[in-house]
Parts: C-alpha cells; sequence; structure tokens
C-alpha cells in the first residue's frame, strides 16, 4: 500500500476515534438529562474492518462503547491533571505522556476551557484559576446556609427569651390579682350578686383574683355599706 494511502488512512482512524469519543460522551450525557440508561450495543469501530474484528463478548452482548466512553472521561481527566501538575504544558507534550495520538487533546482542551477547568496561554495550557473557585463554591453555599439558620435560630430564640418576661409579668399579675382598683370592686361585686353569703376565699376563686386583695376589697366595701359581713362571709347589703 502506498505511503499516502497509509497516511490518510491512519488520518481517517484518528478521526473516527475522535468523533466516537465525542459520540460516547455526548450519549452519556444525553442519558445523565433524561434520566435514561445509556443504549448498548454500539460497535466500537475505529477504522476499516474493526467493526468485524471486535464482536461482540458473545457472555453479555455488549459492544466496546461503554468502556470507550469510560476511556475518554478517563483521559479527559488525566489530561487535566498533567496540565496542573505542570502549568504551561503543550498538547504534543500532553499526548506523549499520555502515549495517545494528539487529534483527541485538540478537542479535549478546548472543551475543558470552556468548563472553566484550564485556559490557553499561547501554545501551552494552564489551571484555570476559576475552576478553584468553582469547586469551592458549593463549600461556601453550604457554610452561607448554615450561617442564615444560625442567625435565624438565634433571632427565634431572641424573640422567644423577650416575649416570656412580657407572659411571666402578665401571669404573675394575674395570679397576684393586681388588677385595677375599680375592676377588682366590679369583680367582687359581681361575684357576690347571687345573693349568697361567701368567704373571701371563696370569692378570690369566683372572680378568679387573689384572696388578699378580695379580704381588703370586702373589708372596705364593708365600711362603704355596699356589702355586710354574714354568719360566715359576706354579702351584698341589699340581699340583706
Amino acid at each position: 500500500m502506498p505511503d499516502f494511502v497509509q497516511t490518510a488512512v491512519k488520518e481517517i482512524d484518528d478521526q473516527l476515534r475522535v468523533l466516537k469519543d465525542e459520540a460516547s460522551r455526548l450519549e452519556a450525557a444525553r442519558a445523565a438529562l433524561t434520566g435514561a440508561r445509556p443504549r448498548r450495543g454500539r460497535p466500537a469501530s475505529n477504522g476499516a474492518g474493526s467493526t468485524t474484528a471486535r464482536p461482540a463478548s458473545p457472555r453479555n452482548g455488549r459492544a466496546a462503547a461503554p468502556r470507550s466512553r469510560r476511556s475518554g472521561n478517563t483521559r479527559a481527566n488525566q489530561a487535566l491533571e498533567l496540565v496542573r501538575g505542570k502549568p504551561g504544558i503543550t498538547i504534543p507534550e500532553i499526548a506523549k505522556a499520555m502515549n495517545i495520538e494528539p487529534n483527541y487533546l485538540y478537542r479535549v482542551l478546548p472543551r475543558l476551557a470552556s468548563d472553566g477547568q484550564v485556559k490557553r496561554d499561547g501554545q501551552g495550557w494552564h489551571p484555570a484559576p476559576s475552576s478553584t473557585s468553582t469547586r469551592a463554591e458549593p463549600v461556601r453555599k453550604a457554610r452561607r446556609r448554615r450561617q442564615t439558620r444560625a442567625a435565624e435560630s438565634k433571632s427565634a430564640v431572641s424573640a422567644t427569651r423577650a416575649a416570656s418576661p412580657r407572659r411571666s409579668g402578665e401571669s404573675t399579675s394575674a395570679t397576684n390579682g393586681r388588677t385595677a382598683p375599680g375592676a377588682t370592686k366590679e369583680s367582687v361585686l359581681a361575684a357576690l350578686a347571687g345573693g349568697d353569703a361567701m368567704t373571701a376565699g371563696q370569692v378570690a376563686t369566683k372572680a378568679g383574683l387573689a384572696r388578699p386583695t378580695v379580704s381588703t376589697t370586702l373589708s372596705n366595701l364593708a365600711k362603704t355599706g355596699e356589702v355586710e359581713k354574714a354568719a360566715r362571709g359576706y354579702r351584698l347589703a341589699s340581699a340583706a
């Protein structure tokens, strides 16, 4: 076979290999987006006659496409690690280090650059500063969420503590019968409105007031003639 034919066939094989890797990557991306499993049984073609030379395994019927997909992702990761380990490395140097043809890397490196993983400076490739910030962004977001939740929890606790003294004061005031004098008098007279004689304790229970307050109020009402003492307790003067 003439040399120019061999060269042309080699270039075609290299291009087919690149297209095969790209197709595998796109299928994996499509499967990830749709939730469907990648299609199986695709022939791993890399040139003339390679389909028949690589029959599917009789055990599971799979062709070599899934392996090529994993290999493509692995090669991209290897290229990225080489760039990070040796900033300024060129594509031929990466291909030599990976023992592959450079044609594949001419597609992978620009894709990594579009993803913000690497950047090009002349013929060399460097890690993109944004790649570090991109990896750190989820960590920063999680930290901000934790700080927000902590601040909200602290605000809720502060509001609860601020409301507790008011509720406690209201409860203490109600328990001690610390109401306005006029309201206390009305409550005591309302409790005696039934006409029956009642002790100070009974009036306090019925009116929901403290017994000392009721006793003082009953004594004052007895002096003004609004209530009178009975054999046991007090009653309204009009009911005598």
